[in-house]
């Protein structure tokens, strides 16, 4: 679990985060602390797995990956993102693993964490 005022950035100056999240893909949980609400997300890249990913996600420029949900989550303040998320690892997977079998479990855990109903997931 990694909140980025200490930990998501952070981890991104340590090398040896940087090689541990690049040799595998993965499916990845970012909970609202402040809501509770969950996010259920996958790293599919070949190229540098859960590291390509993430470092979407501490891009101190935007710090929502691409995620329309974290956009709108934006108009509560700049620092709303980085105060109030954390970051979990809940499945690794070699990376010579399917995109589609990343994405089907992806979506088990979604079903799992109920979070299109009830957390930050859309689809």
């Amino acid at each position: 679990d990694v909140a980025p005022s200490r930990g998501l950035g952070d981890v991104y100056k340590r090398q040896e985060w940087k090689n541990a999240l690049s040799s595998v893909k993965g499916v990845y949980c970012i909970t609202d602390r402040s809501t509770g609400q969950l996010y259920i997300g996958s790293a599919t890249g070949d190229i540098a797995g859960i590291w390509q990913r993430w470092s979407s996600y501490a891009d101190v420029t935007n710090l929502t990956g691409g995620n329309k949900a974290f956009e709108e989550l934006k108009n509560n303040g700049a620092d709303y993102i980085v105060e109030n998320f954390s970051y979990s690892i809940l499945e690794i997977f070699d990376m010579r693993t399917k995109r589609e079998d990343i994405i089907q479990r992806e979506s088990y855990w979604k079903r799992v964490f109920q979070t299109i109903k009830y957390g930050m997931n859309n689809n």
